[in-house]
């Protein structure tokens, strides 16, 4: 039997990983495995774990389709085992037949009828939390592959059909940070924290945060970052650095009841307070100038004594450059809309990130001549909350926002430019000049587009019974005075029960069977319509909801819209 002693990391002497603190215990590994006879001469399998501050890698010779090993291990550390071909040394690349576990104290066994990666274990309680740990992972994973083949059979030049997909891939995504996100904030002293943090770095969705990840890593138990996966991470992270760039619009900025007198508490530098539902932030062009190929924004609400499911939106405003802000005389994009959950100030989770990518207006942020600035409204009343959350009798303090935009850092611009159409629009129906249910704008090309995308988003508000809160009604757009698409607008809810931590009316039941224009704890979707190339003079574009019931229910529809041209 051989046995090799690694130090894991160069430069840190003996002494200091000495100094760390260690949980070795006596173990013993027996393994049972299913050979066949013309490959069982002199089938090694090597054992790699941590004794000591350092990594052992152990040996030993299959007979009769058994193994055992003996010694001590620091049982926090995850080890290894690896077979290889016969007479040669571990190799994962050549021979990936390896399986990951922890141990325990005492007697831990390990029996493979088939690959190592499925063998079963037992003699280890830790290893069965890890292996319940993985299990939801491993579906999401799933789900991960499934869309991946779907994004393959787009058809090729359909752009569209490939963006939709890519965001249902990111939703997926996304969902998968939040809950690697959620188990690290509770879980950073689990022996397996570092591999859950691995997982998080290495899911490249847009809710990724750099910023998070460093966090967490900071918090690992120090001989957790000195091991293999320790290593992957610093290496992940520095890679995350080096190639997102990343603008606090809003850190962590209270909002109050919006029925309320407007409350004095101070700002930070550059914030301004509108209401006391809506802050304004002016881009520096230093911020601006960081802004690469790619962007994307990011909400995150956390919780305070709101316990209701309140709307929200952040607004691109551009003016002239050295006008004094006007938004009704600014040009108004509608970035990202959301759903706050219903959520109970002292549960978990107790936030929530909403993202959504917005390459597409690089372009319009960056083009002279303007000065760029985000308005953010999350408009909630905390009269309920004062009466049913402890600890907010008396609070105004209705959520906790901070807003960022993150972007790579490649200056490669198209010639892509925004023109605005709606802004939040009330559509109520009382305006019947476009017809019923419906909105007209027009628009002026200055000359021939080579392509038109449209980006819409909208929901439906009114609680009373029937209200259109409750139902999702289909869209119908006319371009040039002849009708162009229909939208189905029905959202899928599933994804976001996990944050709504109070009870509520919408989340009982299997609510995956329900469909909703808007989901509490969730981002509103924003449609997206590719109206070709067009000519250059005058259009017209009418969204009509001909299905509402506007007047009966006292409901409304918040509309927006703009174009991207190219």
């Amino acid at each position: 039997m051989k046995r090799y002693l690694l130090l894991l990391l160069t430069g840190i002497s003996t002494t200091g990983l000495m100094a760390q603190k260690n949980n070795d215990v006596p173990f013993q590994l027996q393994g049972l495995v299913n050979l066949p006879g013309y490959d069982s001469t002199n089938r090694a399998i090597y054992f790699s774990y941590q004794k000591n501050g350092k990594e052992v890698l152990d040996s030993a010779v299959i007979k009769d389709n058994k193994f055992s090993f003996r010694s001590t291990a620091d049982v926090d550390i995850k080890a290894s085992l690896q077979f290889t071909k016969p007479n040669t040394s571990p190799n994962a690349a050549a021979d990936p037949n390896s399986l990951s576990l922890y141990l325990s104290k005492g007697v831990v066994s390990v029996s493979a009828k088939g690959y190592l990666r499925k063998a079963i274990i037992t003699g280890s309680v830790v290893n069965d939390d890890y292996m319940a740990f993985k299990k939801p992972y491993l579906k999401l994973d799933t789900s991960l592959r499934l869309l991946g083949w779907k994004k393959r059979s787009v058809k090729a030049g359909d752009a569209i059909g490939a963006k939709n997909v890519d965001a249902q891939i990111d939703s997926v995504k996304n969902l998968k940070l939040v809950q690697l996100s959620d188990f690290l904030s509770k879980n950073i002293a689990k022996p397996y924290a570092a591999e859950a943090l691995l997982m998080y770095v290495s899911t490249d969705g847009s809710a990724l945060s750099a910023g998070k990840a460093q966090q967490f890593f900071d918090r690992l138990p120090a001989k957790q970052k000195t091991t293999k996966l320790g290593k992957e991470i610093t290496t992940a992270l520095s890679k995350l650095t080096d190639k997102t760039s990343t603008i606090n619009v809003l850190k962590g900025v209270d909002f109050y009841d919006g029925y309320a007198q407007k409350v004095t508490q101070p700002v930070a530098k550059g914030v301004t307070r509108i209401s006391n539902a809506e802050y304004l932030r002016q881009l520096s062009p230093a911020e601006i100038d960081k802004i690469g190929k790619t962007l994307k924004i990011k909400v995150t609400i956390k919780s305070g004594c709101d316990n209701y499911d309140r709307i929200g939106h952040v607004t691109l405003v551009m003016m002239p450059k050295g006008e004094a802000y006007n938004l009704e005389k600014g040009e108004q994009f509608e970035l990202l809309r959301i759903m706050t959950p219903f959520m109970y100030l002292t549960r978990q989770p107790d936030h929530i990130p909403y993202e959504a990518q917005i390459d597409q207006m690089v372009n319009t942020i960056k083009q002279s001549g303007k000065d760029v600035y985000l308005l953010t409204e999350v408009f909630g009343t905390t009269g309920a909350g004062q009466r049913e959350v402890i600890g907010c009798d008396g609070s105004l303090l209705t959520f906790n926002v901070s807003v960022d935009l993150i972007s790579d850092k490649t200056k490669d611009f198209s010639a892509q430019k925004g023109i605005s159409l709606l802004s939040y629009y009330s559509l109520d129906g009382k305006d019947k000049s476009a017809g019923k249910n419906s909105k007209q704008v027009n628009f002026e090309l200055p000359q021939d587009t080579k392509t038109t995308v449209l980006y819409l988003i909208s929901s439906g508000h009114g609680a009373a019974d029937g209200g259109e809160e409750y139902n999702w009604r289909e869209h119908i757009l006319d371009l040039d005075g002849k009708e162009y698409i229909r939208l189905e607008m029905s959202q899928n809810c599933a994804p976001f029960e996990m944050y709504n931590t109070q009870p509520n009316g919408i989340y009982f039941g299997d609510i995956s069977k329900e469909r909703r224009s808007w989901c509490p704890g969730g981002p509103v979707p924003t449609r997206v319509v590719n109206l070709g190339p067009l000519a250059k003079g005058k259009h017209t574009l009418k969204v009509s909801i001909p299905e509402a019931e506007f007047e009966k229910t006292d409901s409304k529809y918040y509309v927006s819209a703009y174009l991207i041209t190219e």
